[in-house]
């Protein structure tokens, strides 16, 4: 889940920002939790510093943006810092705070994609994003690649073996493939697919990953045992 404050005294300036954030996420399959405060002065006396994206107007009342924004950085260094402006010349005054982009109203959604693409690969980078979210019973989990041992599909879910239990999800193979395409995960037939980090043993036709034994099919043994071979022997793939 990522963490994300609009603070926007314009309620027709905020709804918009919220919409061009939720559409992102959908299209993203990213999580987010969005609140919006209509004044700085509220939002700097209720922060927590959890959040991940701060998007800052300049012109608010009572307090302006440039003003909390050098008050916001005494309190957190490291949040994600977008100024949204009116007037383009504010802009330098994100060079003070460390301010990651600058959003000029009014402002169409692919450009707003754009610029917010840019704190989804410093997050990324910093091991803040999840790989995988799952829902379970009290909302949702969060899981990394390294923890998923195999995932299987059954009855149109994709059920998720990790290191603390399963997870199961309504969704195609076809995404969990995508979400997961690193040199770490191959199938081992076409309803298993492997995090080779956890194989500990291939015979015959089958494979041990963590305490469980899969089938290796006859399509897919070459390409396994390979894919195997080289993860183990440190080749690039």
């Amino acid at each position: 889940m990522i963490n994300i404050a609009v603070v926007e005294d314009e309620i027709k300036h905020a709804e918009k920002l919220k919409e061009y954030l939720t559409r992102y996420a959908s299209e993203h399959k990213e999580m987010f939790e969005i609140k919006i405060f209509d004044n700085a002065v509220v939002f700097l006396e209720k922060y927590t510093a959890d959040y991940d994206i701060i998007f800052m107007d300049v012109k608010m009342p009572y307090m302006n943006g440039i003003t909390a924004a050098h008050k916001l950085r005494q309190m957190d260094k490291d949040v994600i810092l977008y100024f949204v402006t009116s007037m383009q010349q504010y802009a330098i005054n994100g060079y003070e705070v460390d301010a990651m982009d600058y959003i000029v109203k009014p402002i169409g959604y692919y450009e707003f994609a754009l610029k917010l693409a840019k704190a989804m690969d410093r997050l990324e980078a910093e091991g803040k994003i999840a790989d995988i979210v799952v829902p379970i019973e009290t909302g949702f989990k969060k899981l990394k690649l390294s923890d998923i041992m195999y995932v299987e599909v059954k009855n149109h879910h994709c059920i998720f073996h990790a290191a603390d239990g399963d997870y199961r999800q309504y969704q195609a193979l076809r995404y969990v493939e995508e979400k997961m395409s690193d040199e770490r995960f191959v199938k081992c037939n076409n309803y298993c697919l492997v995090n080779l980090a956890h194989v500990s043993d291939i015979s015959g036709m089958s494979v041990t990953v963590g305490n469980d034994i899969l089938e290796i099919s006859r399509p897919r043994k070459k390409e396994f045992v390979k894919r195997f071979t080289e993860y183990y022997s440190g080749k690039k793939i």
